[in-house]
């Protein structure tokens, strides 16, 4: 090997480390392993939603709250959709559903709600602040979580989102 060569794998190796030092700091909040676990006390936030409100996470901790995190380049979180509209249309007192975008820009957004017609809470995450909060290994990541605690979390869409995310909110309302 060249010394020239060298000298590039030794620069590759360092923005290796340099990268992996950056993201294991940016996830402090988390159990160590980089992700948030069911029984911690979920991340505190406050997001801009679509329709021009605000969502936060500390003024629903008396609230169970369906958190999903999603994209619209995202084949499993586009399809899972329809159960949040679903689940908000049930009117189930004490439920607060929230879906965070994934770093996509407010227009796409936007044009992804108007074209399907979603009436559900959608926040806004341009620069994935929100989302280095709640590391995950992939989406849709959808946690339930009851006083501030994260009772239940899913990576991925389930076969049958409604159905499993109702009854997880149902145990919580218990």
């Amino acid at each position: 090997m060249s010394s020239r060569h060298f000298k590039i794998a030794l620069i590759c190796i360092a923005v290796v480390i340099a990268g992996f030092i950056i993201r294991t700091s940016r996830v402090s909040k988390t159990n160590g392993s980089g992700s948030l676990s069911e029984g911690m006390m979920a991340p505190s936030f406050t997001a801009q939603l679509a329709d021009g409100g605000k969502f936060s996470i500390s003024e629903n901790r008396n609230n169970v709250v369906v958190l999903n995190f999603w994209a619209t380049w995202c084949g499993p979180c586009v399809g899972e959709m329809p159960a949040f509209e679903k689940l908000k249309n049930d009117r189930m007192s004490g439920v607060e559903i929230v879906a965070v975008n994934y770093q996509e820009s407010k227009a796409d957004v936007d044009a992804f709600i108007k074209e399907n017609g979603f009436t559900f809470d959608i926040a806004y995450d341009e620069k994935g602040e929100i989302c280095d909060l709640y590391p995950t290994n992939g989406i849709p990541y959808t946690l339930i979580i009851k006083n501030g605690i994260i009772e239940k979390t899913f990576v991925g869409a389930p076969a049958d989102a409604y159905n499993t995310y109702k009854a997880a909110i149902e145990e919580c309302l218990k």
